[in-house]
């Protein structure tokens, strides 16, 4: 052991003890003695000299517990280790209750070759101590800057959370015997899907379901794109005409393919008409999932449409479908992140969110929706969901 390890031994007693002098001897350390009183001042004096501090406190030499808090903070701040000869409590003072500090603990009356061991230790110890102590300090410097900026960023993404859910409608158009209802919920501060319900005239409602492939600010940078690309009526000076589903997604399609988007982006869309005189129901699809059509009865059908996903080829042709709907007939958009939200028992078992539509299809589509986001907050994981949850629920009233 190398002479210029120097232990400062701070005693309350009158003697060092036998045994510890005697590990101090076999490891030819250097050390120093001073009275509690004095330890304060010999440790700014000789802070850079010292490799460990020992406290030998004698049990019937209580210290006072200021000062041993002081102290042990100081040897702390020094980054030494602390070596505590005493019994468990330190007058009325738990060693665990002392503030900061390396600290190791041994029997008042421990044996010489035991405390030489434990010396050992802690000398081999110290450099690696003060290197951590030095990493620790580097790193708290960083704290105060990287603190404001994630507390910038969480305001920036407040924000934008706040500034999609502008671009949502804020209530639902009640057209003739036609009610609208909507779950939407965004997997972080901000969401991939986007929806809305127009009233496009006195007779003719659209709406549609757009999910963008992923989540978070990306996705949602382009759903606000979507949100203004797609296109529903003509204008041609004071008179319109009302575009059908597979031209409104063709065009869409279009638009977002000639963005010549970097990273493979693309998005699906279903999106629908209904004339409210005639009930008709005028839809089309681009990779989307198939609606859910459910009778008066609860009986409930996907409607199937085909159609390419948005922005991967140039001038594709949105077939579009017809459906007579009936009066107590509801309808069901969502966006894929509904088969998530709902853990299935195997690979082999039906999509749960199905059963779970299913079990709900007689409730009103308020009250449908409503209950299905208190089912998906019972689900686990659900505070931290895997994708976006959007839900257009439809229905035609009695």
């Amino acid at each position: 052991m190398s002479q210029k390890n120097k232990l400062l031994i701070i005693n309350n007693g009158q003697t060092v003890p036998t045994q510890l002098q005697s590990a101090l001897d076999d490891l030819r350390l250097k050390s120093r003695i001073c009275q509690p009183a004095q330890a304060l001042e010999e440790l700014k004096t000789n802070q850079s000299h010292l490799s460990t501090v020992i406290l030998a406190l004698e049990k019937h030499n209580n210290l006072e517990s200021d000062l041993l808090k002081d102290l042990t903070e100081k040897i702390h701040s020094l980054c030494l280790n602390i070596l505590i000869l005493s019994d468990e409590n330190i007058g009325h003072i738990k060693l665990d209750q002392l503030n900061g500090g390396d600290i190791y603990q041994a029997r008042y009356d421990e044996s010489a070759e035991m405390l030489k061991g434990r010396l050992a230790m802690l000398i081999e110890m110290q450099p690696r101590l003060r290197e951590l102590h030095s990493e620790l300090d580097m790193l708290r410097s960083f704290k105060d800057p990287l603190s404001n900026h994630f507390t910038k960023v969480d305001e920036e993404m407040r924000l934008a959370a706040r500034l999609q859910r502008d671009f949502l409608p804020s209530q639902m158009p009640q057209v003739n015997n036609i009610r609208f209802a909507t779950v939407y919920r965004p997997a972080t501060w901000v969401s991939g899907d986007i929806y809305d319900v127009m009233r496009l005239d006195e007779h003719h409602v659209g709406f549609y379901v757009s999910d963008v492939v992923g989540h978070g600010m990306p996705a949602a940078l382009l759903t606000m794109f979507i949100k203004q690309a797609l296109i529903t009526k003509r204008i041609n000076g004071h008179d319109y005409t009302i575009i059908e589903p597979g031209e409104v997604l063709a065009q869409l399609n279009t638009e977002f393919y000639e963005q010549g988007l970097s990273d493979f982006q693309f998005a699906t869309c279903c999106y629908g008409l209904i004339d409210t005189r005639s009930l008709k129901l005028r839809f089309a699809n681009a990779g989307h999932p198939y609606p859910i059509h459910i009778d008066k009865d609860g009986r409930m059908r996907e409607l199937e449409a085909v159609g390419s996903l948005l922005g991967i080829f140039d001038e594709q042709h949105y077939p579009m479908q017809t459906y007579q709907l009936n009066p107590g007939d509801k309808l069901l958009l969502y966006s894929d992140g509904m088969e998530l939200a709902f853990a299935n028992e195997g690979p082999d078992e039906p999509l749960r969110f199905r059963q779970e539509f299913e079990h709900l299809a007689h409730l009103d589509v308020e009250i449908l929706c409503d209950k299905m986001v208190t089912m998906i907050e019972q689900e686990e994981g659900s505070l931290h969901p895997r994708d976006d949850v959007t839900i257009v629920g439809i229905q035609v009233v009695k």
